[in-house]
């Protein structure tokens, strides 16, 4: 059985017990197939990277460097989650924020900008340009990206479980259940908690 036919068998199986009547129902009273990429999605953003083990590492080329930001605009990265990006002269990876965060806003003030030793790299909402905010030294052919396909094959087993009760959350808040949702939600947070003993 694929990851993603696991998932959303567990899925079902999940609101079978929060659900009081879902086992008189048939299994496509329940559209776990058009949740499943949006449970995908939250569970990879919300692993720590290091759970996170099914990697693509990519290069990137063509970066231009203006005022120490590095940009490369169509990236191949596409839909993912970026885990790890490293410069060659970087002394560890960056913090991995989005456009869209209060954070970005500092990177255009070159004292609040990130540096060697505290680099930020910013995944513009298109998904296909990245900024790299650090010195002017930063070479962009010394770039190392890790990513997660957001794919059910690419959510490790151990957190199968946590993927199955948000799908069955998502599903049950799109039919207005908010209840039992809740009830997913509770299991949801109880299994992360689990995962980071």
């Amino acid at each position: 059985m694929s990851a993603e036919q696991n998932i959303k068998a567990k899925a079902l199986k999940c609101i079978d017990e929060v659900y009081p009547s879902a086992a008189n129902l048939k299994d496509s009273y329940f559209p776990v197939d058009a949740f499943l990429d949006e449970a995908v999605r939250w569970v990879i953003d919300i692993m720590p990277a290091h759970i996170l083990t099914k990697r693509e590492q990519i290069k990137l080329t063509g970066g231009k460097i203006e005022d120490g930001v590095v940009t490369w605009a169509n990236t191949t990265i596409g839909d993912a989650r970026i885990v790890y990006f490293k410069m060659g002269d970087w002394a560890r990876p960056a913090d991995i924020i989005y456009e869209d965060s209060p954070i970005y806003r500092q990177q255009k003030n070159s004292v609040l900008r990130g540096t060697p030793s505290r680099p930020i790299v910013v995944r513009m909402m298109d998904g296909n340009t990245i900024e790299a905010y650090t010195s002017n030294s930063s070479t962009p052919q010394d770039s190392m990206v890790y990513i997660v396909p957001y794919d059910a094959a690419n959510i490790p087993e151990r957190a199968e479980d946590i993927c199955a009760w948000k799908l069955a959350e998502v599903v049950l808040l799109s039919m207005g259940d908010i209840q039992n949702a809740a009830s997913c939600t509770a299991r949801v947070n109880e299994l992360l908690e689990q995962l980071a003993l």
